[in-house]
This record gives C-alpha cells, structure tokens and sequence, in this order.
C-alpha cells in the first residue's frame, strides 16, 4: 500500500470513528434520535449527498483493492514461466539481496534498496546508504554499481538498467582538530 492509499485510510478510518461514537451517542440519549431522521429524511432530491456517498463508495472499493494487492506494485518478480512452471522471486529478497551485494563494497554502510521491474528481463534499483569517512564516492558508486549489474545478472538472469545510489549520511572521521 502506498503512501497516497495510507493517507485516505487515514482519513477513511477518522471518518468511520466519528460515525462509531455517534452512533453510541445516539444509543445512549446523548444525542436525541429526532435530529438524524430529519436529516434522513431531507436526503431524497438532494444530489451533494448522493456525491458523497459515491465518494465513500469509490473510496471503500479503493482501499479494498490496495489492501488485497490488486493495486500498486507487485510483491514479487515473475522471472520465467514455462509449461513446466513458474520462476517467482519475491521483490522484498531480491531487494535485500542487492543491499547485501552493495554493503560487500568497503564503505558502504546501512543500505536500502527498491526494485522496480521495467520489463520482464530488465530492473531498476533504487540504492540508499551512508558511507564511510575518507572514500571516493565516485569510486564506491561505480563499484557498486558493477557489482550489483555483473552479480544480478550471473544469479537471477535480470539486467539492471538503471541503478541510481542516494547516499544520506558519511560518518564522521571521529577525529578532533
């Protein structure tokens, strides 16, 4: 699920606290019962509540879908499928996998990494780390970027296309001036 569904699950699920304790207010007296049918009673003719039940509806539908995994990316790579069966990797270990390949580099440290299929035969990895203090980045990015490409290609048979590398932090030398 992403970050837009989790917002309107957010917002969903405020909305759906509200009605509860009203819906307990009205139970027990705190609210007098009249107020609600007359609101219930004014809905024929009025389109701006048809609207808003549409909305809910679509919404419902929405975060239904999101939460079963229709929508949104894939949890996992299709990497051959034959007759003989299907070859399945999960996305969650081949992302772990090519943070592993990347933290194997001296001064690389802390990786996440996000895979994205492109096609069938080609990923794109999105790599974030710190690094270490006194190391070329220029260096560490492009091993890291040759190790991921050749060790992705020998084991799983995918070509990694584009492999973009954030680095967030570089550790301080911890020496004093």
């Amino acid at each position: 699920m992403g970050i837009p569904d989790r917002i309107i699950l957010t917002l969903y699920t405020c909305l759906m606290a509200v009605f509860a304790v009203t819906l307990i207010m009205i139970t027990m007296g705190m609210i007098p019962p009249d107020f609600f049918r007359r609101v219930i009673v004014a809905l024929p003719g009025n389109w701006e509540f048809a609207i808003g039940g549409a909305i809910l509806f679509i919404i419902s539908v929405r975060l239904l879908l999101a939460g079963i995994g229709v929508l949104g990316g894939s949890n996992s790579l299709i990497l051959d499928d034959a007759d003989s069966g299907k070859t399945v990797v999960s996305k969650r270990a081949l992302e772990d996998y090519i943070a592993d390949i990347a933290q194997e580099v001296y001064g690389i440290y802390g990786v996440k990494v996000v895979v994205e299929m492109e096609d069938k035969t080609t990923i794109n990895a999105r790599i974030h780390g710190s690094l270490e203090p006194g190391v070329n980045v220029f260096e560490i990015t492009e091993e890291v970027k040759d190790n991921v490409r050749e060790t992705i290609k020998k084991v799983v048979g995918l070509e990694v296309k584009n492999i973009e590398l954030f680095f967030k932090k570089i550790k301080n030398s911890g020496k004093e001036k």
